[in-house]
């Protein structure tokens, strides 16, 4: 299991007029997460791209909203890879806030594109090398 851990703190323009972080933005932060625990490992979504020529689109996104995160909180987000991708990676998130609550989890699934044929392909090498030692 991977497991990497990010904080973003809430920006006044994210929030809705209640002065909770807009529930649209979750994917946002999501997002960010999780191209930071790739980057951890040394892998960026540039390189995956222009370099691989891989693309790596959503298939579905879930979001369970437990508590609201409010203007300037600080919050832990916790990126987990549950196992080593395959045709698939799914990224589990989960949103803490400065007193350890849960405030919001959820998961993304993508999969791997070849960008010139558009076709579904297997994991890449280049992704699957450093993740190995987690698993």
């Amino acid at each position: 299991m991977y497991q990497h851990q990010f904080s973003v703190r809430v920006r006044y323009a994210e929030t809705d007029q209640m002065g909770y972080l807009y529930y649209g933005y979750y994917a946002q932060y999501y997002e960010v997460a999780r191209a930071e625990a790739m980057r951890a490992l040394g892998i960026s979504y540039r390189d995956l791209e222009t370099k691989h020529n891989i693309m790596m689109p959503v298939m579905s996104l879930n979001i369970r909203y437990v508590r609201p995160a409010h203007y300037d909180d600080l919050l832990r987000m916790e990126t987990t890879l549950r196992r080593l991708p395959d045709r698939h990676i799914t990224f589990y998130t989960e949103v803490f806030n400065e007193k350890n609550k849960l405030l919001n989890g959820g998961s993304v699934k993508l999969c791997f594109v070849d960008g010139t044929t558009n076709k579904s392909i297997v994991a890449p090498e280049y992704l699957l090398a450093p993740l190995r030692p987690f698993f």
